[in-house]
C-alpha cells in the first residue's frame, strides 16, 4: 500500500485541512485556499505568487498529452 503525503492548507474561512498534491493544484487554480504548508513553512498564495505544477510545457515529454485542462477560477455568486 502506498501512503500519499497530505499537505496542510488553510481555507478562506480559516479552517485547516489536509489534501493531496493533485487536489492542492486544483485548490490553488480555483482560489479555494489562502495558504498551504511546505517543508520550510507556510506559503501565502497571493503574497508569494504561488504557481501550479504544470508539466505540460516540459521539453523532455514526447508523448500525447492526455490530461484535462486546468480548472478556471469561478466567480463567487454571493457578490
Amino acid at each position: 500500500m502506498v501512503r500519499r503525503q497530505l499537505i496542510e492548507v488553510i481555507y478562506p474561512d480559516g479552517t485547516l485541512g489536509q489534501v493531496s498534491n493533485d487536489v492542492l493544484d486544483v485548490l490553488i487554480a480555483t482560489g479555494k485556499i489562502l495558504k498551504f504548508c511546505r517543508g520550510d513553512g507556510w506559503v501565502d498564495i497571493v503574497r508569494d505568487h504561488a504557481r501550479l505544477r504544470d508539466y505540460r510545457s516540459c521539453e523532455n515529454f514526447r508523448g500525447q498529452d492526455r490530461r484535462a485542462p486546468w480548472p478556471t477560477k469561478v466567480a463567487d455568486s454571493d457578490s
